[in-house]
This record gives C-alpha cells, structure tokens and sequence, in this order.
C-alpha cells in the first residue's frame, strides 16, 4: 500500500503541487523480521480469567490441562511472562513435551529473548514425539533467532508485482483545472485513464551490535521503490531513502526497552527518468514502552528538499526549502494475533515562494490480524491489514498562475487492505486494494483513483 502511495505523491508533483514527495517513505521500509506465531487456539481473554485459573494451577500443579488453559490466557493477553512461568513448570514434571518446548521458544521469541528461544527451539527438534508440523514450523523459525544472536544482523524484504489504476495520471476528476483564475475544460488527451504498472519494492536493514552492557546498536535502513508504466512513461516513478544512526538504551532500569535513535538520512527521487527532487537531513526518534501492549514513538526531522526542473515540471525549482516534521506513532497488541498501529504528525515546509510553502496534518492507522494458514505445510502466519489516512495540507498564499485570490487547501483520504499469505519460509504473496479521494478548493487537485497491487515477496 505504501509504495503505491509515493508513486501518487510523485504523479501529484508534476502536476504542479508542492507538497512533499516522501510523506509515507516510512510506510513502505517493511520489516523483514516476522514474528514467531503463537498457537491457532490463543483466545484473548480479561484478567479475570486469568486470575481464576491461576489459583487453579496453585491447587492443582499436576493439573495439565488447566496448566494449559492459563498459558494460553495469559499469552493471550500479552503477559507472556506468566506463560512462560506456567509452561516451564509443565516441563518439570514432564520433560519430553516437544508442544511444550516449542510454544516456550515461540514465547521467548516474542518476549526477544532470542537465546533462550533458540535453546527450546532445539530440545523440541530433539524429542521424539515431535509432530511434523510442529517441526517444520520451528526449522522455519530457528534461523530467525540464529539471527538475531548475530552481531551484525541483516534482513530484507523485497517485492514486485503489477498493479492497475483507474487514474493512473492523478487527473481532475471533473476534467476542469484553473488557469490564471479561470476555470479550462482539459483536453480529451490531458484526462483521467486507467494504466497499469510494474513496480518493484526494497527494504533492507542493517542492524550492529555495538557490543557493551547496554546492548545500543548502530541502524541502518534503506527502501527504493520503482515503477515502469505499461502507457505513461514520463509517469513512471523511482526513488531510494537511506538512513543511519544509533539506537542508544536510555535507563535500562529505570525504563527497560526504552531507546532513543538520533540519524542522518538522505535520498533523490526521478520522475519520467529525470532526477526530480533530492534531500538531505537529520532526526531523532524514540521508543518507549508502556506497559506490556504498547510502544510509544515520538520524533522530530528536519530535511532540505531541493527540487529540480524538468521537461514535465520545468519551474519545480522553486518548490525547494526545508522540511520540519514532528509526530507520534504508537503500537499496541490487543491480543496475540491482533496489532494496532497508528501515528500523527505535522510538517511545516517552507520555499523560496510563498504559494509553495505549507502546514501539513498527517495521521494514519493500520490494523492486522495474523491467523493460522489453511494447510500445516505453511509455517508462517496469514494476516489481513486494513489501512485509513488522512492528508490535510494548507497553503500559505495563493499561486497566481493557477488563482490569484485562492490559497490552496487540500483534503485527501485514503483507505484499503493489505493480504499477506507466505507460502515458505521465504517467499509469498501479497495483494492490496486502495482507494482514494482528494479534496481541494482548487479543480486542478479534486481526483480520486483505485488501484489494486498483486505480487510476489521475498523475506531474507
């Protein structure tokens, strides 16, 4: 969804907006680490039950079946600790539980205690009882904690696919524009088409184990996005963004899991093959946990754009300036197979002129919901993750050579879906649907447009 965002943010630029061309980068840089699924029985459940059972178990430690029901209660509702303590002492009185074991390095895994989720992950491969599914879903996940012990970690998701547009060139849904304050029918050739379009999507992550007590790290991060239009070539759209910095342990036991992460980060974007716009920056970014379920993320960046003219837009050079963006972004674990994530921010820009500069409102949320796959041989999870965001952008003076009295004011709303299915450990499909509209009290920028995005995808 992401990826097909920032080749609309591109198509808007060479009509003639200003707002920033890299407003969802930091959507489409996907994690390639995926995290160990629980069992498909996991039930969410209040802390009532959890409590009811957890006497049970006191009365009755032998008790198997009500050892298991609160472990999964209490997995269920993030408290993975307990769990663990309730599973282990299964394993006290019955070592040889290869269910046992597994579900323990699953539940290690999650909690990133990647050690001892490693050490359950090969007892279990060892018992004799191990079933087959069970084995192949720990084959899959051990190298995942393999890896996470590295000192220098890598990891990378990759994908690329097709995708259909009902307005490929982001054009006046009325077919009106303003010129010089005065409203033009379009062109029959200048109006809304439908296209289709290769694209291809990277994100890749470094992560270095500085090596001392507290356990910072050094980050690096890069996402390149390409698309190759099957009728608009001077539409097609690519772009890289790279960062770097440390991710330093704030208190860690005044606050365990908090970090900060000062950067630097930079990238260039091409529109119809020339160069379009460049930038270069600095930010900082946290992560503060509270509670069990929710992190807590609020940052600050600055970025100098500097756009360049071009054939299609040959007066982009004044769109250039400084970029100032701060907002907050949480995620939150409902239950074991339900996260919400949502983020708000602002971003002030200014340039040299002041029909390009502007306040933008930004705010977006994404659900996703991990379910078992339909056959055992598929040992990563399934999800679905509906998406919303909202795009509100002020301009500060009215551009004379579209109307010299109207300062433009734009509302744009996006929705869709997202369906993950892995087939291996590595490989998968992933298909998505989006709609969006926007708003403007100006013809030029009132557009809507569908797309639907199908591909295949690559975990490393």
């Amino acid at each position: 969804m992401a990826g097909a965002t920032l080749a609309e943010q591109g198509r808007a630029r060479v009509q003639g907006r200003s707002a920033p061309i890299l407003s969802c980068l930091a959507a489409v840089l996907l994690s390639a680490a995926v995290a160990l699924p629980l069992p498909a029985d996991a039930q969410t459940a209040d802390g009532s039950e959890q409590d009811r059972l957890f006497q049970a178990t006191l009365a009755n430690p032998r008790d198997l079946e009500t050892t298991f029901a609160y472990a999964r209660v209490a997995a269920a509702n993030g408290d993975y600790e307990a769990a663990i303590g309730a599973l282990e002492r299964v394993v006290f009185y019955h070592p040889n539980l290869a269910r046992v074991k597994y579900e323990l390095g699953a539940l290690y895994f999650r909690l990133r205690s990647y050690e001892m989720a490693r050490r359950y992950f090969r007892e279990a491969l060892a018992c004799p009882d191990l079933d087959p599914a069970t084995r192949m879903r720990i084959e899959a996940s051990l190298p995942d904690a393999d890896n996470q012990l590295q000192r220098s970690r890598f990891s990378a998701f990759l994908q690329t696919g097709a995708r259909y547009q009902s307005n490929a060139s982001f054009a006046p849904t009325s077919g009106i524009v303003r010129f010089g304050g005065q409203d033009l029918a379009l062109l029959p050739s200048a109006t809304r088409k439908s296209d289709t379009n290769w694209f291809g999507i990277a994100g890749v992550s470094h992560d270095y184990d500085l090596d001392n007590e507290r356990g910072d790290t050094l980050e690096t991060r890069f996402v390149g996005y390409a698309t190759e239009q099957a009728r608009y070539s001077e539409l097609n759209v690519a772009l890289f963004d790279l960062s770097f910095g440390p991710r330093l342990v704030l208190a860690p036991d005044l606050l365990p899991g908090a970090t900060i992460k000062p950067y630097v980060v930079g990238g260039n974007t091409w529109v119809g093959g020339s160069s379009y716009v460049g930038s270069y920056g600095a930010g900082i970014t946290a992560s503060l946990p509270v509670g069990r379920r929710l992190t807590i993320s609020p940052e600050f960046e600055w970025r100098r754009a500097d756009f360049r003219d071009n054939a299609l837009a040959p007066l982009s050079s004044f769109n250039s300036g400084n970029w100032y963006t701060a907002g907050v972004a949480g995620a939150a674990n409902l239950n074991a197979d339900l996260k919400l994530e949502a983020r708000g921010a602002f971003r002030h820009g200014d340039s040299q002129l002041a029909f390009s500069s502007f306040d933008q409102w930004m705010g977006e949320a994404a659900l996703t919901w991990s379910f078992a796959p339909p056959f055992e041989s598929i040992t990563r999870n399934w999800s679905v993750s509906p998406f919303v965001r909202l795009i509100q952008t002020d301009f500060k003076a009215p551009n004379p050579a579209i109307d010299p009295l109207v300062a433009e004011h734009d509302t744009e709303w996006i929705a869709g879906a997202r369906f993950d299915t892995p087939v291996t450990r590595t490989f998968g499909l992933s298909t998505a649907i989006q709609y969006d509209r926007t708003n403007s009290n100006l013809p030029n920028y009132r557009q809507n447009n569908f797309s639907v995005i199908f591909g295949p995808t690559a975990r490393f």
